[in-house]
């Protein structure tokens, strides 16, 4: 798109804006105008990806990813009647990293009113911490060499003084201030491509977002924040889950395993081409086939399905650390709505060794799930769409979590680190 297209000084430049899902399989596009505090989607766009383009959430051949999110884009803003600059990219792939940091202060001073210098001071610890943390995760990568770590999203998540909490720590008084901060940090590799697909593209890349912590956010009714919630959204190549514990997004991880293996699957069972097993399982999941077709692909899948089970327990035991989960399972994505995926969540097999607060209850999300966005299209009606639905509810409150003041000390402790 050439620059002479999107006018970035017009007065509703801020009123539109742009969701970039850059998956593995398909690229999807939203385009959606502002209306108070929610969002209404005027444009989609669903473009497939070249093969073996994404790999892992990373971007192998730049200019085909570039290439199918043009066209996507262009589709997209041709149904929607504007062309938008502002956009927001969510990233996936097993080496984006997510986890909350937290850190206790007992106040020297309880009678005195919280400053924003002690503000900064605690933020400035609970960086280093987190800095240090992300380093050994991807140090455990040890088959992919030595990577560098960038930070591309940090959220305060918790403000308590002295076990209560608050929006803005300053000018409360206190003996003790709690404060937890959810950070996403991914290799510079990967972050440098996705913002040159946005530049080729003339976006002006507003924020990028660990997709699971978005599903998370955007879908958390009053029984997750309430109880807890683990989300679950497997994508074509990743599965990204997302554990929602005690009010807040402790941490996400996703794993390469997805739907692409199923219908890999599926392909070399029955001599299809990939796009004809695609098919197949779609219409398996619809529950069309013939039983005899259906009685043969169950049995193909469930193997597979519990091979994936086996990469969300592995993921779970890394965050649950050593604590109680949660009983609500959040389910997402293409393969969500395969039979024996629901199936065989219930069972108690794959949780073996995982302790939950009582018997996990599965549930299945949809667009409607995602709250203060709606579609005019009425073209995203699957839970494929969940993501770049909630992708757009993380552009809509990303500046409302926190007032303008938490906002800059923030950016300025992260901007003192250089991450």
């Amino acid at each position: 798109m050439s620059p002479l297209f999107r006018q970035k000084h017009k007065p509703d430049y801020y009123q539109h804006f742009t969701v970039l899902d850059l998956g593995s399989e398909f690229v999807k596009v939203l385009i959606l105008t502002r209306q108070g505090s929610d969002a209404m989607v005027l444009g989609v766009a669903k473009e497939p990806q070249a093969p073996a383009s994404i790999e892992n959430g990373a971007i192998i051949e730049l200019d085909r990813v570039i290439e199918a999110s043009n066209r996507a884009l262009e589709t997209a803003e041709d149904m929607a009647g504007v062309i938008p600059g502002l956009a927001t990219v969510g990233l996936a792939g097993e080496l984006v990293k997510g986890f909350s940091s937290s850190v206790a202060y007992p106040r020297e001073r309880p009678d005195s009113r919280v400053k924003e210098s002690e503000l900064r001071n605690m933020l400035q610890l609970v960086q280093r911490r987190a800095l240090h943390e992300a380093e050994h995760l991807l140090e455990l990568e040890r088959a992919y060499g030595n990577l560098e770590a960038r930070l591309i999203q940090s959220n305060i998540t918790r403000v308590r003084i002295d076990g209560y909490p608050v929006a803005n720590p300053i000018g409360y008084e206190g003996r003790h201030m709690d404060l937890t901060v959810f950070n996403t940090f991914a290799p510079l590799m990967q972050v440098g491509a996705v913002e040159t697909v946005a530049r080729d593209l003339d976006l002006d890349l507003v924020s990028m977002v660990s997709q699971p912590y978005a599903v998370a956010r955007a879908c958390a009714g009053d029984d997750a924040w309430e109880e807890g919630g683990i989300f679950i959204d497997m994508g074509g190549a990743t599965t990204n889950v997302a554990l929602l514990r005690e009010g807040t997004v402790e941490g996400t991880r996703m794993f390469n395993l997805g739907g692409q293996a199923l219908t890999r699957r599926i392909a070399g069972e029955f001599g299809l081409s990939f796009q004809d097993a695609e098919a197949r399982k779609l219409r398996h999941s619809e529950g069309v086939l013939s039983p005899a077709e259906r009685q043969r692909i169950s049995g193909l899948l469930t193997g597979d399905v519990e091979v994936m089970l086996q990469g969300l327990h592995l993921s779970l035991v890394e965050m649950a650390r050593d604590e109680l989960l949660p009983a609500n399972l959040y389910i997402s994505g293409g393969a969500s709505l395969l039979p024996e995926m629901g199936r065989e969540l219930v069972k108690p097999a794959w949780r073996e060794g995982l302790s939950f607060v009582r018997e996990p209850d599965v549930r299945r999300l949809g667009p409607a799930d995602v709250r203060n966005v709606t579609d005019a299209t009425g073209l995203l009606q699957s839970p494929q769409d969940v993501t770049p639905l909630s992708l757009a509810n993380h552009f809509l409150h990303q500046g409302s979590e926190q007032d303008e003041l938490m906002n800059s000390v923030m950016e300025g402790v992260v901007k003192g680190l250089r991450l």
